[in-house]
């Protein structure tokens, strides 16, 4: 059997070693360097033709951006025509002020999918009650969780769009303004900015729904600010709601944007509070002192001190950065790369765990 290149090429360096004379002595041991010293231009052992072929490597799982955003307009679509179409030809088994079948079916609908429940169409028979708990139930708790990955993956996509377009403007007179608005070092906008965000998607929000139901609905504008926050907010007391064709054309779509999207601003001044206190704590356990407790926590192999390796990982660990059981795992995974105990992984061991 045919022995391999690398290791040939080893034995036939040692019969040559064999036949050569030996070399003229020389100074001692302790004043040479170390023979077992790889040099700086030696090619990498990548590049080193082994004549084995790496086995495919497992892609990390990703989501199809574009799928997700077809699924959940799809199912929106589907959703709205169902609603459409139950009131639209049961429409004497609804309550309310109409405007028009089509108009009045939408602005249930979507009232219903928001949660909202300002009370101004609402159902009457067993049919239309029915009908009503299922509608809800599934615009709640499913629809609301693809149309909210859609915001997120918005929202995303337009902090990657200013990250790169900053990086792309490069350093100038603005530095200062480029630093504060994002982190270079992490490459991500700062937790201030999103907060600025946050407020202004807020402010937009109720500022577009005041100024509808103040020209549109012919509110005042104290009850046009209070319905604006009352809807955006979910919260709808019932008191007072959309009663024109144009206003409830209107709501379709600013209910649909504005309660998602003020929602999601509210979970990010939750994010940036959360994070503020996340930072304060991985700020003290950097900065504290080690005490014995924490070196016989550390000390993994129990040989009485802790190796650099060992401190880092007790670090990461105590930050929550990584678990005890993620910890096993890649020991386990390293004891099988690890065929003869050795304690280090060597070309031989991945050779073999390819063969």
């Amino acid at each position: 059997m045919d022995n391999h290149p690398l290791l040939s090429s080893q034995s036939n360096s040692t019969q040559d070693d064999e036949i050569q004379p030996s070399p003229p002595p020389g100074p001692p041991l302790s004043a040479q360097r170390p023979f077992l010293h790889r040099s700086r231009t030696a090619p990498a052992l990548s590049a080193m033709p082994l004549g084995l072929s790496d086995p495919p490597r497992l892609h990390k799982p990703h989501s199809s951006n574009s799928f997700l955003l077809s699924q959940s307009l799809l199912l929106l679509l589907i959703y709205l025509i169902v609603g459409v179409i139950i009131y639209y030809f049961n429409r004497h088994h609804f309550s309310g002020a109409e405007t028009h079948p089509i108009v009045d079916a939408l602005y249930f609908s979507i009232v219903t999918l928001c949660t909202i429940g300002y009370g101004d169409i609402a159902p009457l028979s067993p049919f239309s009650k029915a009908f009503a708990c299922i509608f809800v139930l599934f615009g709640f708790g499913f629809l609301d969780i693809a149309l909210s990955a859609v915001i997120n993956l918005v929202l995303d996509e337009q902090e990657n769009t200013i990250l790169a377009g900053i990086q792309a403007a490069g350093t100038g007179d603005n530095l200062f303004a480029k630093n504060y608005i994002i982190d270079v070092e992490k490459g991500r906008v700062r937790i201030r900015t999103k907060v600025g965000f946050a407020l202004g998607v807020v402010v937009l929000c109720v500022g577009a729904g005041a100024l509808v139901l103040f020209f549109v609905e012919r509110f005042g504008w104290i009850d046009s600010f209070y319905l604006s926050v009352m809807s955006v907010t979910t919260v709808g007391y019932g008191d007072k709601a959309f009663r024109t064709m144009g206003g409830r054309l209107f709501a379709v779509i600013w209910l649909l944007l504005s309660t998602l999207a003020v929602a999601r601003a509210f979970l990010t001044l939750a994010e940036a509070r959360i994070d503020k206190r996340h930072r304060r704590i991985a700020k003290w356990i950097l900065n504290r002192e080690i005490t014995v407790e924490d070196l016989l926590a550390a000390d993994i192999n129990n040989n009485g001190f802790v190796s650099k390796s060992e401190y880092v990982l007790f670090k990461l660990k105590e930050l929550g950065k990584i678990a005890e059981r993620d910890v096993l795992q890649i020991c386990v995974q390293f004891s099988k790369l690890d065929s003869y105990n050795s304690g280090k992984i060597t070309l031989l061991d991945v050779l073999q765990s390819h063969s």
